[in-house]
């Protein structure tokens, strides 16, 4: 199912709020009475972080940064701005996430442009990107008569993993694949933002299917696979199963198909010695690191944490 066709807004079912229900006076409001509105209308449909929300959201809907909004705490909003805030901020009482209403994440110190149409990146997903580039460290920069760096990124979704890995690696030479051509999409302007388009080949398809005909061998693959159990998909909240594209999260009944295909199909793909770098969910790193070692086709698997000491990435390389 697309994220185009999931809900949009919160079911009565549920008692939320579809849109402000105290109705703000807008008479000589300051900045300041507005974004304390603002935060109560946040804070009393239970969302986590109602300040930064609210300060988020006004900032972009008066065209400023949020070190604007402190400087402007005394000046009287007028009312077009007050109404262009009420419909911003509706959107969140529906629980749209702040980044599809802003259309901006950051990832990697980069601003990616993001809609409902992907996956938002998160920071953990950085570690990915560390360990990816740790292992290519060690090879070095190839002379202009020997072929570039090939790696391949599998289900790119905004593009945030190859883009990031392209402004790193200014030698290398990239493959980024998905299913949805929406993602791509978002992908391929990402890419154009950062000046890295000419060396990111987006392709559509479903995991190895877009380069099999390619003949390359690739020194690392990567992916952010969806890892979500179908059983959990439901519990988790409004702003990511509701809006974000269900087949971004959808792991399959226990979470780790993707990673069985993973474990099958990349050696075929990879360079001799190369590596396969993915990251995981939470509390899969035991049954991860089972599949790897029972795999013929990789050794010296391992698993990184990230900050808060969790297992997030997996990798091992090419047997």
């Amino acid at each position: 199912m697309s994220s185009e066709s999931r809900v949009r807004a919160v079911s009565s079912s549920n008692g939320a709020a579809t849109g402000p229900h105290n109705i703000f006076s807008p008479s000589n409001a300051t900045l300041a009475q507005v974004l304390t509105w603002a935060e109560a209308e946040l804070m009393a449909l239970g969302l986590t972080t109602p300040q930064l929300d609210a300060e988020v959201l006004l900032a972009h809907s008066l065209g400023i940064n949020r070190a604007g909004l402190y400087a402007r705490f005394h000046t009287v909003l007028s009312l077009p701005q007050i109404a262009t805030f009420q419909q911003i901020l509706s959107r969140r009482l529906q629980h749209e996430p702040v980044q599809y209403i802003t259309g901006i994440q950051e990832f990697w110190s980069l601003e990616f442009a993001v809609d409902s149409r992907v996956l938002i990146p998160r920071p953990e997903t950085e570690l990915l990107v560390e360990t990816a580039l740790r292992f290519l460290s060690q090879i070095p920069n190839p002379h202009q008569s020997q072929p570039p760096t090939r790696i391949l990124d599998i289900g790119t979704g905004s593009g945030c993993i190859a883009i990031a890995l392209a402004t790193e690696l200014p030698a290398a030479e990239i493959w980024a694949t998905d299913i949805s051509a929406n993602a791509l999409a978002v992908a391929t302007a990402n890419a154009q933002q950062h000046s890295v388009h000419q060396r990111i080949h987006f392709l559509q398809g479903s995991l190895f299917t877009p380069v099999t005909h390619q003949g390359h061998l690739f020194a690392l693959i990567v992916s952010n696979p969806p890892y979500i159990t179908r059983s959990d998909l439901l519990t988790l909240q409004p702003e990511v199963r509701d809006w974000e594209p269900r087949h971004a999260l959808d792991g399959g009944e226990d979470g780790l198909d993707f990673y069985r295909q993973f474990l099958n199909e990349a050696p075929e793909y990879l360079a001799t010695n190369g590596w396969l770098v993915l990251e995981i969910g939470d509390g899969q790193e035991a049954v991860l690191m089972s599949m790897l070692k029972e795999h013929t086709g990789f050794a010296n698997g391992f698993c990184v944490p990230d900050y808060a000491g969790v297992g997030r990435v997996v990798a091992a390389q090419k047997n």
